[in-house]
């Protein structure tokens, strides 16, 4: 179960934050912009996040998670005594607390919102109302000063960030170079997928067991006929534009780990393997994968365009993780503290909701109607036919 989790969280938390960019904040000085009068939620020395800012957070994070895998989600147990609603709660919290703290290197940093950052943030003010329902923002104990609030802090946040992302400095040692380095490769197909036929009505049905196993022999003999041909000196793009099945592609460049940093897609791990085995000019035997043989020509060990776009990854990447090292010692070094409410507010399932008779507005408790069923797990693994 444990491990289901993490994957569930790892496919949706993009999605929620990318949909949302709403963190509760408080105004431009780091108090909280969602009204004098409500209690805090979460309140530390850089600043404080209202009760409103903080519901609103939890509602859309709430929204967009049931959106994949439904509204009984919540009660789940993660751990011994824990369930995802707890886990997430904690999550939104740690959150709050750490984009507070972004807002309060605004200044340090040179960023500010622009007149039109606060235009934008009217117009989404409005759509929001407009999609959400001014019905649903009250029952969630939602104001629009809280959308308008949190938009404009999730927004200066996001410019705070990348200004720190901007000036971390980081050096790839030569390990990381190396794995960043891109071969280019030209590459033959036989493929061995098409194991269907027309019936008598021209109706697409699958081969019999004994028609499968001699069209993959036939297909055998036709890669084995195209090596011999091609380690016989033809030319290479010839015999892929004679063999290869369609959509095959025919040239690649991409890093030890078989990813294509210009494209953004993958190579399957036979074919990158056995491209990395080889040296500059020479080809492959055959290689065999789920989409049938392939037969690769390196052509060079050193792509500079994807190398280029591979050592930008790389050193992005690094930049991140210097910054989130950064981010979570300024946060183990911060103290916050959560109000009575912010504490009794839960993330449970509708069911759990229905049987205590509680309104979400009484508890702080979200639910959509969208409810899809869990196992519906998706892959944002994206894999080219070669």
């Amino acid at each position: 179960m444990k491990a289901f989790m993490k994957r569930m969280i790892s496919a949706v938390v993009i999605g929620a934050m990318t949909a949302a960019l709403l963190v509760g904040c408080g105004s431009n000085n780091g108090t909280s912009g969602g009204g004098a009068a409500e209690e805090a939620a979460i309140t530390m020395e850089q600043g404080s996040v209202s009760m409103g800012e903080a519901r609103l957070y939890a509602y859309v994070m709430k929204s967009q998670y049931e959106a994949y895998y439904g509204s009984s989600i919540w009660d789940m147990e993660v751990e011994d005594g824990t369930t995802f609603g707890d886990m997430t709660k904690d999550m939104i919290t740690k959150q709050l607390a750490q984009m507070i703290i972004l807002n309060s290197q605004a200044e340090d940093y040179g960023v500010s919102l622009s007149e039109e950052d606060n235009e934008a943030v009217e117009e989404y003010v409005e759509n929001f109302k407009t999609n959400i329902g001014e019905d649903v923002m009250e029952k969630e104990g939602i104001t629009e000063d809280d959308v308008r609030a949190v938009v404009q802090q999730s927004t200066l946040a996001g410019y705070v960030y990348q200004a720190m992302l901007d000036a971390e400095e980081v050096e790839l040692t030569e390990e990381e170079k190396a794995e960043a380095a891109c071969i280019k490769v030209q590459h033959v197909l036989i493929s061995t997928t098409d194991t269907t036929k027309k019936d008598a009505e021209g109706n697409n049905v699958d081969m019999t067991d004994e028609e499968k196993e001699t069209y993959l022999a036939e297909q055998k003999a036709k890669a084995e006929e195209a090596l011999a041909r091609a380690k016989n000196g033809e030319d290479f793009k010839a015999l892929a534009d004679e063999y290869s099945s369609e959509n095959a592609g025919f040239e690649f460049a991409f890093d030890k780990n078989g990813y294509d940093p210009i494209n953004m897609s993958s190579m399957v791990e036979p074919f990158y393997t056995a491209a990395w085995a080889l040296g500059e000019g020479e080809i492959s035997e055959l290689v065999e994968s789920q989409y049938g043989y392939h037969i690769i020509k390196c052509i060079s060990l050193n792509d500079e365009e994807a190398t280029e776009a591979s050592m930008k990854t790389a050193e992005d990447n690094k930049k991140a993780e210097s910054l989130d090292e950064k981010l979570n010692k300024l946060m183990d070094e911060a103290a916050y503290t959560e109000s009575d409410a912010w504490k009794e507010y839960k993330l449970a399932s509708e069911a759990a909701e229905d049987e205590t008779g509680e309104t979400s507005a009484e508890t702080g408790e979200t639910s959509t109607e969208t409810e899809t069923s869990s196992e519906s797990e998706t892959k944002a693994e994206t894999e080219s036919e070669s």
